[in-house]
C-alpha cells in the first residue's frame, strides 16, 4: 500500500474498509480530466483527423464512465462503512459496473489520439483495474 494512504476499518466488521487515498486519487483524476477537456479538449479535437473525432469522443466518454463507476463504488463502500447498507446487499447489488466497457486496454491509441488523452486513458484504466480487484475481493468475502 502506498505511503500516506489511510485505511479506516470498523472494529465490528474488520473486512469493511474505506480508503480515503483511493477516493482522493479518483477525485484528482476527475479534476485533471475536467480541466483538460474544458480547457484543451476542443482545441485538440479540432486538430485531429475527421475520422478520429468520433473515436476521441468515445474515449473521452470511456474516461468519464470509468471514473463515475469508481466513484459510485466508493460511495457504496462508504455507505457500508457507515452502516447504511449491509455488506452482503452491497456485494450482491452494487458492484463495480460497466466492466465490459471500462476494462478495454487503450494502448493501441497511443500516437493516434492526443498524448494527454492517452495519459488519462492509461491512468483511468489502471485505477479502474485496482478497484475491480477490490470489488472481486469484497464479493468473495460476502
Amino acid at each position: 500500500m502506498a505511503s500516506g494512504q489511510n485505511i479506516i476499518a470498523d472494529k465490528g466488521a474488520p473486512h469493511v474498509v474505506f480508503m480515503p487515498g483511493l477516493f482522493n486519487e479518483t477525485m484528482q483524476l476527475l479534476h485533471d480530466s475536467y480541466e483538460y477537456f474544458s480547457m484543451f479538449g476542443d482545441d485538440d479535437r479540432s486538430r485531429i483527423e475527421a475520422n478520429l473525432k468520433t473515436l476521441y469522443s468515445c474515449e473521452m466518454s470511456r474516461i468519464t464512465l470509468r471514473l463515475s463507476a469508481i466513484m459510485a463504488w466508493l460511495m457504496v463502500q462508504r455507505a457500508v462503512f457507515a452502516g447504511k447498507i449491509n455488506a452482503e446487499e452491497a456485494a450482491r447489488s452494487y458492484g463495480l459496473d460497466f466492466n465490459d466497457i471500462c476494462m478495454v486496454d487503450n494502448r493501441v491509441l497511443h500516437g493516434v489520439l492526443p498524448s494527454y488523452v492517452c495519459f488519462l486513458l492509461d491512468r483511468s484504466l489502471e485505477l479502474y483495474e485496482r478497484v475491480y480487484r477490490l470489488d472481486m475481493q469484497f464479493k468473495n468475502v460476502h
